[in-house]
């Protein structure tokens, strides 16, 4: 397989132009040596890994880098890499309008397991007869033509692959009972939604009309983890995110979180990462 070719960035008065961009790794990495990590972006990122290896870090959680690997990145999740030197593969930015400026659904992106912003389904091995590289190439060579409505079809082939990396994940989670997997996965998209101010399993279990014994049970058949305990990881994975990534103070991240006060935000955060606020933010 031929090397990715360096593609610059479509110079055409498109009004979408902006909204999405479609580039080789390689020449990325190159221009983008200032980057500070870790970081977090305001618009969505799929990187697919072509060759090469190292590491990837989502969220505080490593992970392999490999041939034929896909990386789906919402906005607001931190990451940062650390590749070998001939890591190579393809690399998309779009934001959330290049989708709810074209959709009916302009949630539809929501839908899809590996854009949740827990990061939990971030990370998808393909192998090579899924056709998934090809894909990728094809997205590289309309934004590198900028023939007209280079555009539709660049959407087009990111909707393939999202509906193909979302049959993946669904395919590995056949062993478990479809419809308490579904539940499961609502709890988590209403935990995204209301962990501000949602803190007890039973008001997730109102808004899913079951019992909050119900839901534990679900939680603990699928996962092993109560539902109080997702609750308290998606409000410990924000604290981190904020204090790595963010001017605020201490102080200023309990108020954002809804704490009562800095030093029970401190407490908490101390009882399950081992560490306090302060420490974490100055080793990270």
């Amino acid at each position: 397989m031929a090397d990715i070719p360096t593609y610059s960035i479509c110079n055409l008065h498109d009004n979408d132009t902006d909204d999405v961009v479609v580039v080789s790794l390689k020449p990325y990495l190159l221009s983008a040596r200032s980057v500070v990590f870790p970081h977090r972006h305001s618009f969505y990122q799929v990187l697919y890994i072509t060759h090469g290896g190292g590491r990837h870090i989502i969220d505080f959680e490593t992970y392999p880098v490999n041939k034929g690997v896909v990386y789906f990145l919402s906005p607001g999740q931190i990451h940062e890499w650390d590749f070998d030197e001939n890591t190579d593969g393809i690399l998309i930015n779009f934001s959330a309008s290049f989708f709810s400026t074209f959709l009916a659904n302009s949630n539809y992106l929501n839908d899809f397991l590996f854009f949740s912003s827990n990061g939990k389904h971030s990370v998808i091995s393909f192998n090579a007869e899924e056709g998934i590289e090809h894909i990728f190439r094809q997205m590289l060579d309309e934004y590198a033509l900028c023939k007209e409505n280079y555009t539709d079809i660049i959407r087009a082939l990111l909707l393939t692959l999202f509906v193909l990396a979302n049959r993946k994940i669904e395919a590995g989670n056949k062993h478990k009972d479809p419809y308490l997997f579904r539940q499961l996965l609502t709890f988590e998209k209403l935990v995204d939604q209301h962990f501000m101010k949602k803190r007890l399993p039973k008001e997730y279990a109102e808004l899913m009309f079951i019992t909050p014994n119900y839901l534990n049970a679900i939680c603990n058949k699928l996962t092993g983890r109560s539902a109080g305990e997702f609750i308290r990881q998606r409000i410990l994975l924000e604290a981190k995110r904020l204090l790595v990534n963010s001017a605020f103070s201490v102080s200023e991240i309990a108020w954002q979180l809804n704490f009562d006060n800095n030093s029970y935000f401190s407490r908490f955060f101390k009882k399950y990462e081992h560490i306090s606020p302060e420490d974490f933010k100055k080793k990270k």
